[in-house]
């Protein structure tokens, strides 16, 4: 997933000198003060989350009222079935925002116990309203869930070592990490996660996704996962996870090793751009790689998800020639900024980029300026089609939000939207749909099947660079 990580002032309320009333009753002196506004944090953060998705938000035709009526639907559902129907006939006269706070004082006065605090009741109104949206990217980050995320650009995180996306109404694997409980436990990517401890995740955020399947070092998530016609049932205890942006040819089989040795051809997987450091990382790679006699390099961004547009950027910005377009973005108003390649150190070995359905949003970025720009060829199938760019913001009460706030095309204007970049040499097909051929086979002959066709892309790619080394070598003229 893109995310710009955006920091902005937030305005707080105005500490105001507390009145107090000097009053004179049966001879003594009676000292009142003002009763602090105990919703003052709640009322901060609905304004601010009206004011974010107003300026922000690539829709200009959210109103308040749609955003409040999405806060009432919350409030009553987190204050439980029963307080709900105690308050919510009939529905409170006003706009949108007078019937959220004619609801709330309801929920206040007639139900002796909500199943949840004011905080917590205002949390989930600003995640409502977020929802009502209908944008699956767009997401509401609660306190905790705003500090993981800013946890994870630090490289660890508590939980079973996967990252997911949202596709057809349900959170989907998009790659295991490799060593963690997830990568332990089987779990492939492509999977998709069903229901996480009881619960059905079918419409469920991403972020809420996200926050239930972490937890505690040493806890345990129980999750159904359904892949191709089937579905299991996976219990996986939780651990530290160690975040690596990118890694090396050690991950691939000996033979492959000695073969891109031989070749003089460099190897490195970028596993994810949401990493502060994931552009060093890949700065590290390449040098070792040349040391060791590298003349061209495989890229590989298959199951890569995306991240941080700021690290797509700069990686991009390794393979173009300084000024060159990287992406345009557009923004809600249809203004136009594109984003150019910077300068620096550059990656000059022929490339091949190696991509697949799993590969999204920055990994798109990337391998489409390259593509568009002839600075490598792209191998692989189609991409996971994700043009869209969201806008960290935080929020009051320590909440935090990403809003979808642009979109972008190619260097060449690609929409890729739901359809991808199609690859320079297509090899193989999206791993659900060679599966669904497959179907009725043992599970060992399928993933077999699978290793072999990412096998496959990769060795097209050493061919392809093989090619272009031999074409560089310039015989000697004849005289």
């Amino acid at each position: 997933m893109i995310e710009v990580s955006t920091r902005m002032r937030i305005s707080r309320p105005l500490i105001v000198t507390a009145t107090f009333v000097l009053a004179l009753a049966l001879g003594g002196a009676i000292v009142a003060q003002t009763a602090p506004d105990p919703h003052r944090q709640g009322r901060a953060l609905l304004d601010e989350v009206v004011r974010q998705v107003k300026s922000t938000f690539i829709r200009r035709d959210v109103t308040d009222d749609q955003l409040y009526a999405g806060a009432v639907k919350a409030l009553l559902e987190s204050a439980g079935a029963g307080c709900a129907r105690q308050v919510a006939s009939p529905p409170p006269p006003g706009n949108g925002r007078a019937r959220f706070y004619a609801m709330l004082e309801r929920v206040e006065d007639r139900c002796a116990s909500p199943q949840r605090s004011t905080d917590d009741l205002f949390l989930a109104a600003a995640r409502g309203m977020l929802d009502a949206l209908g944008d699956q990217y767009t997401r509401f980050m609660d306190p905790r869930a705003y500090q993981m995320f800013q946890q994870d650009a630090q490289g660890f995180f508590y939980g079973i070592g996967i990252y997911i996306d949202v596709k057809d109404d349900f959170p989907i694997v998009v790659q295991p990490i490799t060593n963690t409980p997830a990568s332990r436990a089987g779990l492939r990517a492509g999977d998709r996660i069903v229901v996480v401890d009881g619960v059905s995740t079918r419409g469920m955020s991403l972020q809420e996704a996200v926050t239930r399947i972490r937890g505690r070092e040493g806890t345990t998530v129980r999750l159904r996962i359904r892949r191709g016609e089937g579905e299991l049932d996976v219990n996986i205890v939780r651990a530290r996870i160690q975040i690596t942006a990118a890694e090396g040819p050690e991950g691939l089989d000996a033979a492959t090793r000695g073969e891109l040795r031989r070749a003089g051809i460099g190897y490195v997987k970028l596993i994810t751009f949401n990493h502060e450091r994931a552009v060093e990382e890949f700065d590290r790679l390449v040098a070792e790689a040349r040391r060791t006699g590298a003349k061209a390099l495989i890229f590989d961004l298959r199951t890569n998800g995306g991240g941080l547009l700021d690290q797509g950027i700069r990686l991009a910005s390794r393979f173009l020639p300084a000024g060159q377009p990287i992406l345009h973005i557009y923004d809600r108003n249809g203004r136009q900024a594109t984003e150019r390649s910077r300068r620096g150190a550059k990656v000059t070995l022929p490339t091949v980029v190696l991509v697949n359905e799993f590969s999204a949003s920055a990994s798109e970025i990337v391998a489409g300026a390259m593509q568009d720009s002839g600075t490598a060829t792209l191998v692989g199938v189609h991409t996971f089609g994700k043009n869209l760019i969201q806008s960290i913001v935080p929020l009051p009460m320590g909440a935090g939000a990403a809003i979808t706030s642009a979109k972008f095309l190619t260097p060449k204007g690609q929409d890729i939207s739901k359809k991808g970049l199609t690859p320079d040499v297509v090899v193989g097909e999206p791993e659900e749909a060679l599966r669904a051929k497959l179907k009725g086979r043992p599970e060992a002959e399928i993933e077999q099947r699978l290793n072999q066709m990412r096998a496959d892309q990769l060795r097209r790619g050493i061919e392809i660079l093989k090619r272009k080394l031999q074409r560089s070598v310039r015989l000697p003229a004849a005289a």
